[in-house]
């Protein structure tokens, strides 16, 4: 995979190893054996600000695709919001903001994931 097509640049070369985390065991995994072997690790999520050369990266890319919000609510302290690293950020704030919770949506515009 040219990383150029996960980079919103559009820049960088071949990863030698990628693997795309679906789901929260996935991208705990791939991080602990990658380490576990000595091999480099990029992280990423939605690509924003990420600038790679045209050699690429001679490691393990972790692709963070993890998708999901948990909300639990309490009466007292208000909404707990819990979500997973690979949910868009902008969509994230927008829904805070929808659903009335107060405190992200001065963060409204930063490009990526939330992870």
């Amino acid at each position: 995979m040219e990383l150029a097509e996960v980079t919103t640049l559009r820049l960088g070369g071949p990863a030698r190893n990628v693997i795309e985390a679906t789901d929260e065991r996935t991208l705990i995994d791939a991080v602990r054996i990658a380490d576990e072997a000595g091999d480099p690790v990029l992280i990423v999520g939605g690509g924003s600000n990420l600038v790679v050369a045209d050699e690429g990266f001679d490691g393990t890319v972790v692709l963070v695709r993890t998708q999901g919000i948990s909300v639990s609510a309490d009466a007292c302290s208000g909404a707990m919001v819990t979500v997973a690293a690979g949910e868009d950020w902008d969509a994230f704030v927008a829904r805070t903001v929808s659903e009335g919770w107060v405190g992200a949506e001065a963060l409204s515009g930063i490009p990526g994931s939330t992870g």
